[in-house]
């Protein structure tokens, strides 16, 4: 799809109205998720208070509750910590790109949540550092969306490198089959920040179902 802009002003506008669109858009999800999440569990602790005030003569109840407690305070920073992890994904100042994927697949693991197998092959070659950080920010979403919305076991984030070609492929086991085909057209049809990013990196994400669940897959050229 192409647009006539009829004034270097209409067009600024119009690049400006979407990135605030797409700033919204990340706002919103991001405050869907703390209220979804993390406000959710905090909001419980008022309710511990409340029981053991009721339990506090009752030694072995009270010990009890606040076993619980702690469990569930280790929820609040593993909530924490995705959020964080979202927000600023791995990176240290000499890491390649393949080692900052290799770290953010370990760092985004939830125990008792499922696992995060990294793969490569070939030769890594080098990556401008804007393209690296959408690259590392489109597997960051894709890994997220598996782990959200599919309930996936298991997330494989398999990295191809080719002489003039980086192929990124990530696929779950949590998407349903009688799901995936309605969950992919969903998908394409959205504009996001998967699509934004995917579009200032000259490619497109691919869907479709993969052995057991839904496969996402790109490939990207620095030429």
């Amino acid at each position: 799809m192409f647009f006539v802009f009829k004034s270097k002003a209409s067009m600024e506008a119009a690049v400006s109205r979407k990135a605030i669109e797409t700033a919204e858009q990340i706002i919103e999800e991001m405050g869907a998720e703390l209220h979804d999440d993390l406000i959710q569990r905090l909001s419980i602790y008022r309710l511990y208070h409340d029981r053991i005030e009721k339990a506090r003569d009752d030694r072995a109840e009270t010990e009890l509750l606040i076993t619980s407690m702690k469990a569930d305070f280790q929820e609040v920073v593993e909530s924490v910590r995705r959020i964080s992890r979202r927000l600023m994904p791995v990176k240290m100042e000499s890491d390649s790109l393949e080692t900052r994927i290799r770290n953010l697949c370990q760092h985004m693991e939830r125990p008792g949540g499922g696992t995060i197998h990294f793969h490569h092959k070939g030769t890594e070659q080098p990556v401008v550092e804007r393209d690296a950080l959408y690259l590392l920010r489109i597997v960051q979403e894709l890994i997220n969306n598996a782990q959200k919305h599919s309930a996936a076991w298991h997330v494989d984030v398999r990295l191809e490198w080719n002489a003039k070609t980086l192929s990124i492929e990530v696929e779950d086991d949590g998407t349903a089959f009688s799901k995936a085909s309605s969950f992919i057209s969903v998908l394409k049809s959205k504009t996001n920040t998967l699509k934004m990013r995917s579009v200032l990196l000259r490619t497109r994400i691919q869907y479709r179902q993969g052995a057991s669940g839904l496969l996402a897959r790109m490939d990207y050229s620095a030429t």
